[in-house]
């Protein structure tokens, strides 16, 4: 990791973040009641395109890097393997603002563990960022009144656990990582294949074109982009960092239920994601303030 490439890296998380934020209204504009349909058919699509790229575009292959399994990328494959299944599950089970505010914990767990156990230094700014952006988010939760769903809660911890431990592993991965959380949802596909086995056939034997639509669009399109530049960041910051740029989702997931959904946000939900997205463009702002400082510090 190398400090004079940080902007980059937070420009490249920050509109993975914007991308992934939009999640939400495609599993909603799905409408699969069945959480595991959902993660195997986006599994599968995601690492279609992954290796379609890779087949087609040789030149892109030094950023995607080895699109299946491998002794190198093995513990950030199943780390992202688990975070797909439980984030769908999260949103697709619960209130999910309530899901997205234990997700948000993501960064100050990265950092935590990166800290423990991988003996990193944690720059000061970033977790002041991710306690503004914590923030921000009780503000947008002030505004919410859901249930209370344990199970989905449940998965929201594991995705946020797993989301961590995703990141820390992409970052030690030698070469591209860019196909990681593909190669992940595909890996998570293929055990609920294996576990569900007729049922899920007969699941999907239901599902009409639109829902096949609008999953090949989340799973195609969106999810190998925002979840791939999130863990492309983590070659220029740090694991914690790019757990910072999942709490975008928190702030902007509001407006695309609003805007696509016709689910208007409360004025607490817009003032916590002013509070959050000033968080993020701030430490992308200060990293480069700092980058360049550094640069000059050496050149003198």
């Amino acid at each position: 990791m190398s400090k004079t490439f940080t902007p980059n890296g937070n420009l490249i998380g920050i509109l993975g973040g914007i991308i992934l934020s939009s999640d939400s209204v495609f599993i909603r504009l799905m409408g699969i009641a069945d959480s595991w349909t959902i993660v195997a058919l986006r599994g599968v699509f995601m690492w279609l395109v992954c290796m379609s790229v890779w087949l087609l575009w040789r030149s892109s292959r030094r950023t995607l890097g080895t699109p299946w399994l491998s002794k190198d990328n093995v513990f950030a494959v199943l780390f992202f393997c688990l975070s797909s299944a439980c984030f769908v599950n999260a949103l697709n089970r619960g209130n999910i603002a309530t899901v997205l505010v234990i997700i948000s914990a993501t960064p100050f767990i990265s950092a935590l563990i990166s800290r423990l156990f991988f003996k990193v230094k944690i720059d000061r700014s970033l977790l002041m960022a991710a306690l503004v952006g914590i923030v921000g988010v009780v503000v947008v939760m002030s505004g919410r009144s859901g249930h209370n769903d344990a199970l989905a809660n449940l998965f929201a911890l594991g995705t946020a656990v797993s989301m961590a431990m995703a990141f820390i592993f992409s970052a030690r991965v030698q070469g591209g990582t860019l196909a990681l959380p593909s190669v992940g949802g595909l890996l998570a596909a293929l055990l609920i294949m294996l576990w569900s086995g007729n049922d899920l056939v007969e699941s999907l034997k239901l599902l009409q074109p639109a829902q096949y639509g609008w999953a090949l669009v989340e799973g195609a399109i969106v999810m190998p982009l925002a979840m791939g530049l999130i863990t492309l960041s983590t070659r220029y910051v740090s694991p914690a960092n790019a757990g910072l740029f999942l709490l975008l989702e928190t702030a902007l997931a509001p407006i695309w239920m609003y805007l696509f959904m016709n689910e208007t946000p409360t004025i607490q939900a817009v003032i916590g994601g002013i509070i959050i997205v000033s968080a993020v463009i701030f430490q992308s702002l200060y990293a480069r303030w700092q980058a360049q400082t550094e640069r000059l510090a050496d050149a003198g």
